[in-house]
Formats: C-alpha cells, sequence, structure tokens
C-alpha cells in the first residue's frame, strides 16, 4: 500500500477545485431551458381555467378520461379535428407531470355529477 503526504493530497484536492471551476464555467455557458408543455394553455373563463390543448381547447381532464375509457389516441384525434397528436400526447404528459391537479379537477367534476344526479332525482316527476 502506497502512502500519500499531505503535499500529494493538497495538490490533488488543488487539482480537483480547478477541475471543478472549469466544469461550473462550462455549465453556464449551456444553459438549460426548462421543459414546457407546448400544446397545453390555460385561459380564464374557458373550461373553468383548466389546461386545455392550444390548437382544439379540449380540456386535459377529458382526455385523460377518455383515455381511461379505452379511446386510442388515433380515435380521439380522428373525432376532434384539427388535434395533432402530438398535442394528445402532451396533454397526457401534462397530466402526468401534474398528477394531484388533474386528480383534484376530475374528482370536482364526479361530484358535481353526482349532485346534479341527486338534485335530479328530487325534481323527477313520479311516474303515473
Amino acid at each position: 500500500m502506497e502512502t500519500i503526504t499531505n503535499e500529494q493530497l493538497y495538490s490533488e484536492i488543488e487539482t480537483i477545485k480547478r477541475e471543478v471551476r472549469q466544469l461550473r464555467e462550462t455549465v453556464t455557458q449551456y444553459q438549460v431551458a426548462p421543459v414546457v408543455h407546448p400544446y397545453i394553455i390555460r385561459v380564464e373563463g374557458v373550461q373553468g381555467g383548466e389546461p386545455i390543448t392550444r390548437n382544439s381547447y379540449i380540456s386535459v381532464r377529458t382526455i385523460v378520461e377518455q383515455t381511461r375509457l379505452g379511446v386510442t389516441p388515433d380515435e380521439f384525434v380522428k373525432g376532434h379535428p384539427p388535434m395533432a397528436l402530438a398535442e394528445y400526447y402532451d396533454a397526457l404528459s401534462y397530466y402526468h407531470d401534474h398528477t394531484d391537479e388533474m386528480e383534484k379537477i376530475i374528482q370536482g367534476h364526479r361530484d358535481a355529477l353526482v349532485e346534479v344526479i341527486e338534485i335530479s332525482k328530487r325534481f323527477a316527476k313520479p311516474k303515473a
């Protein structure tokens, strides 16, 4: 086993420091832009401010729920022109990046539907 002197250790530390400085300089030259969802927007007053697709104004929630029901991407896009597959997949990507937020939106819509059904039952006319 080789013995390392303090001088060798200090020299090695200085070399590592120099390499780290060079690496920092290189990294700052290449600032990485954050990943965004280019096909997803929010417009106040449209779909309750939910995230929607840029070109076809379909809510991310609708795309997620239809996908869960077994609708294929091609079927969905074909039924919703001018939507492109990239827009569809970006909506699913948005969902996966914002799962908690989207699940709250989905649950809110389910709760509202249950409430509407209950109200309609109260006002339904009895059959004669």
